[in-house]
């Protein structure tokens, strides 16, 4: 079983990461469109959500999700504390 810093240290690494493809991918997010055209070929063609914001939205809830088992897991003092309110501000979550 981890123990609480081992926890702690993949945690804090596995946020470092999300959050880099969280930058890398939202530079994307101007161009991309809602809602995009499709043909499966078998007959079926329609519009559907981006795939690119279903897979954004998820990573963006998976990460705010590490970041409050980041917060249960870290000191008052851990300077990656401020992160979390870096995110809600800058994503326009709630308090």
């Amino acid at each position: 079983m981890n123990k609480p810093k081992d926890d702690k240290q993949t945690l804090s690494e596995q946020l470092k990461l999300i959050r880099a493809k969280l930058e890398e991918e939202g530079s994307r997010i101007p161009s991309e469109r809602l809602i995009v055209e499709y043909d499966n070929g078998g007959g079926q063609c329609g519009v559907r959500e981006n795939p690119f914001f279903v897979a954004y939205e998820k990573l963006l809830a998976s990460y705010t999700k590490a970041l409050a088992a980041y917060k249960n897991l870290a000191s008052e003092n851990d300077t990656e504390i401020d992160d979390i309110a870096d995110v809600k501000k800058k994503f326009k979550l709630a308090k």
